[in-house]
């Protein structure tokens, strides 16, 4: 008896051909390059130029790499790049004035580790989470952030902050586009268990039947002789188990006729 199982495992790839493949190649190009410009001169302080220019750009680096090189095969590990991003956009939350936006932001970029890894390993089995989780950001970086400061003409915006700003909204649109060049794949795996036929139990006080011994014969071929007048021959075909071995047969001399016709003298 042979029952099977099946078990589906979810994969995510993404075409580095595509347009969203290509997109998402070229803005994290855009953010490496407009990173190192915004931050120029940031090597005078080695903790500041580490955590502002050395994680962001290695993280948009890696990031073209999984989706080169990694798009069809092993996409799961551009978790890492994500999560390295992250990383930076905590630090940089640290230094914003107001404690609710800074929570809020530490928040969200926590969700976005946390949903991008899932989604990526194959845990969460739908990439739809992933476009409004970097879109929506983007749009309240744009409207509510990006366009009254530069509208303000009292704290004009410098060319080193708008460089950086560029950045992040070229990685929040890379990943937009990753998320959406995601192509789900369901592996199915079906395995096989073989269970083992049960063993009827003979009831109690019922009697086990026993086998019938069909009697066996001899196929020996048989050797005829002759002895005082009679046939003898060995090997003929001998019953092995008689039927009813209780009864012997007896033999019995025979008699012989008396010669009546004598002639008396």
């Amino acid at each position: 008896m042979k029952n099977a199982t099946t078990n589906q495992k979810i994969k995510y790839t993404i075409d580095k051909k595509s347009f969203f493949g290509h997109s998402a190649i070229l803005l994290m190009a855009m953010a490496a390059i407009f990173r190192v410009i915004g931050c120029w001169g940031y090597w005078n302080d080695m903790l500041t130029f580490v955590m502002h220019v050395i994680i962001p750009v290695a993280s948009c680096l890696m990031l073209i790499l999984c989706v080169s090189f990694l798009g069809k095969k092993g996409f799961f590990l551009s978790c890492v790049p994500v999560v390295l991003g992250v990383v930076f956009f905590i630090y940089k939350a640290f230094s914003f004035e107001s404690r609710i936006h800074m929570l809020l932001c530490i928040l969200l970029y926590v969700v976005v580790a946390v949903l991008y890894t899932g989604t990526v390993i194959g845990s969460i089995h739908t990439k739809w989470l992933l476009p409004p989780l970097f879109g929506l950001p983007f749009i309240y970086h744009i409207v509510l952030e990006d366009l009254p400061a530069l509208s303000n003409t009292e704290v004009p915006v410098t060319f080193a902050a708008g460089m950086q700003e560029m950045s992040v909204l070229c990685i929040m649109a890379a990943l937009f586009c990753v998320g959406m060049g995601l192509k789900k794949h369901v592996i199915s795996t079906e395995t096989t268990i073989v269970a083992e036929p049960a063993i009827a139990e003979q009831p109690v006080g019922e009697a086990v039947p026993s086998p019938v011994v069909e009697p066996t014969v001899s196929e020996t071929a048989p050797q005829c002789s002759v002895v005082d007048g009679q046939m003898q021959c060995e090997g003929e075909p001998v019953i092995a188990e008689p039927a009813f071995p209780e009864a012997a047969e007896t033999a019995e001399e025979p008699v012989l006729p008396v010669n009546e016709g004598v002639n008396e003298k």
